[in-house]
């Protein structure tokens, strides 16, 4: 597996060419919010679900927020195929520094990940005060925050993910 960057002008090209497949490796309600024309919406957790086989002669370009998940998602397909995956260097952001076309909502929501790290910190920060200030009962809410982190990390399951996945924010809007 050969996992490359390449930059928002390459890309560009690419696309004007019809020489890649673009996908967008951020959640339903990111993709919503912005994503290059034409990108197909694969999560991140998602990705091994498909058959990347498809694209023939064209290149495949993974694509993120920033290009960090769309590295570690290089790195992923690189488990299944032999197949050459790039990673759009900067992600979203540098295609639109970059002048690229963006179609969506225009509607910025949290990457679920940042959103799992607010709420675990929420909770420990939570389960401490109300310990030292309530009852030391509640220093229960921060070691079970701790556990769960332990084992979002040991396991890849993330039952807060799961549930702050499932909140309206992070709903991709319906047509009307």
């Amino acid at each position: 597996m050969t996992a490359n960057t390449v930059s928002a002008t390459t890309l560009s090209q690419w696309l004007a060419a019809d020489e890649a497949l673009v996908i967008d490796v951020r959640e339903p309600a990111e993709f919503a919010g912005g994503h290059i024309p034409g990108s197909l919406s694969v999560p991140m957790s998602r990705l091994g679900d498909i058959d990347l086989a498809e694209p023939g002669r064209r290149k495949v370009v993974l694509v993120c927020a920033s290009g960090r998940r769309s590295d570690m998602s290089c790195a992923k397909v690189a488990e299944r195929t032999s197949m050459p995956v790039h990673s759009l260097s900067g992600g979203l952001a540098a295609w639109r520094q970059a002048g690229g076309a963006v179609e969506g909502s225009g509607r910025n929501v949290l990457p679920l990940d940042r959103q799992v790290l607010i709420g675990a910190g929420t909770v420990v920060l939570a389960g401490v005060g109300l310990g030292s200030l309530v009852h030391p009962g509640f220093y229960a809410l921060s070691a079970f925050a701790g556990a769960g982190l332990i084992v979002a990390g040991t396991t890849g399951f993330c039952g807060m993910a799961l549930i702050l996945a499932r909140m309206p924010w992070n709903q991709t809007p319906r047509p009307a």
